[in-house]
């Protein structure tokens, strides 16, 4: 048996068909759906989509909910033998009639063989206000059939799940302009037009960053958006192999739609903080050379304390109506532990929030830890350790970010009464 955590396959073993089975304990109601989609991740359409309403597909049956005592037990047998043509994968995804996954107690997915044997087990601990959630996805690479844990959660429910599976799905009317001019709102002008095939890259992660959005409830949000790049001296190699330009470039189209005027604020930091010129999708090509001054006279060790301190000086010296957004790119190395725990404990009551992104395969020290921080207002920071960025897909990993973080800090902070 193999445990999978969120980003990871596996090959499976045994024989088909196999049948992935979702468990938890009795508590609010949760529908479990199949998707079954094509090399471009969409279906073909709404027979695409295998349920209670629609129980059989090929390839594909939806097996009705079991509940014995203590237990509920849901159920999709996957045959990727009988796929119809033109299918490649499975998607197995969860919703919560009323309520959210935080109120499901001892949710957990395994993946079965034909004689019944566990093969996998798929990791989808710590969930709260989603009620929507992709579990995991069956599919075929080169002849064999794999299985990768997803664990993305967001909170517009099935209407989110569809979307991402690319089922049509009806636009609700926009409000009514109000009657008094209010701050302009970058994120109210979203499409979910997917762009055409060829299109340049940057249209094509608008419309991923678009998708993520508008699933978790974001699309009503604006955010001033920062980038904090570490550029100490192991970093090098991820500057001259052009890394880092790529990963700046990820970044940017989220500033395009979240940003309250479209720019990405800059910082890079080593051992000390330098502010350089903001970027965006029109100048974001060749950005680290045209500023590679800057860069280096941030260039050394690696204290990330003072650069998080800049940068909430940055927003109390500038203030504005929307909360800001740190995308923290970090290489490894962290050890100011006790100060940077500080730092997120104190801006816990800031409309703040800390993304801290892993690069370069290294040792994340203290960003492994955040889930340890205690003593703050919200929970004001996340880690994903994405290692090779190059590797990760646009949809995966803006959702990651937006329904894995940054809408439950949102609903956190609002509670708390740290956002309006």
């Amino acid at each position: 048996m193999i445990a999978l955590q969120r980003g990871m396959n596996a090959g499976l073993a045994g024989s088909g068909p196999y049948t992935v089975v979702v468990t938890h304990e009795p508590g609010p109601e949760v529908d479990l759906t199949g998707f079954a989609l094509t090399a471009a991740g969409t279906v073909t359409g709404d027979e695409g989509m295998c349920f209670y309403n629609q129980p059989q597909l090929p390839g594909l049956r939806w097996l009705p909910t079991e509940s014995p005592p203590g237990a509920t037990r849901h159920g999709l047998v996957v045959d990727p033998s009988g796929w119809a043509p033109g299918i490649v994968r499975t998607r197995i995804g969860l919703t919560v009639a009323d309520g959210t996954f935080g109120a499901v107690r001892g949710l957990a997915a395994a993946v079965h063989d034909a004689s019944g044997a566990e093969l996998a087990r798929l990791d989808l601990s710590g969930l709260g206000p989603q009620n929507a959630l992709i579990v995991g996805e069956v599919y075929l690479r080169d002849g064999a059939v794999k299985v990768r844990c997803v664990g993305e959660g967001f909170t517009d429910g099935l209407r989110g799940l569809a979307l991402d599976a690319g089922v049509a799905v009806e636009e609700e009317e926009p409000p009514a302009p109000a009657a008094a001019a209010a701050p302009e709102n970058k994120a109210r002008a979203i499409s979910l037009v997917k762009p055409p095939a060829g299109a340049p890259p940057v249209d094509l992660r608008k419309h991923e960053v678009a998708v993520a959005l508008v699933k978790n409830r974001l699309d009503g949000r604006t955010f001033r958006v920062v980038l904090a790049i570490d550029c100490s001296g192991s970093t090098k190699h991820l500057f001259r192999s052009g890394v880092m330009q790529r990963s700046l470039e990820r970044m940017v189209p989220i500033a395009e739609l979240l940003d309250d005027n479209g720019e990405l604020e800059v910082w890079f930091f080593g051992d000390f903080p330098v502010r350089s010129q903001p970027v965006t999708v029109r100048t974001m090509q060749d950005y680290l050379e045209r500023n590679a001054a800057d860069k280096k006279r941030a260039e050394g060790g690696n204290y990330e304390p003072r650069v998080m301190k800049e940068i909430v000086d940055w927003t109390r010296a500038e203030p504005s109506p929307y909360p800001t957004l740190v995308l923290f790119w970090s290489d490894g190395g962290v050890h100011a532990e006790k100060k940077i725990f500080e730092t997120l404990v104190k801006s816990s009551s800031l409309p703040v929030y800390w993304m801290f992104l892993g690069l370069g395969r290294a040792d994340y020290g203290a960003l492994a830890r955040l889930d340890n921080v205690r003593g703050g207002v919200v929970d004001n920071a996340g880690f994903i350790p994405i290692d090779d960025i190059d590797a990760v897909a646009d949809r995966d990993l803006y959702g990651w970010i937006f329904g894995n973080f940054v809408s439950p800090w949102v609903a956190a902070a609002t509670t708390a009464g740290v956002l309006r």
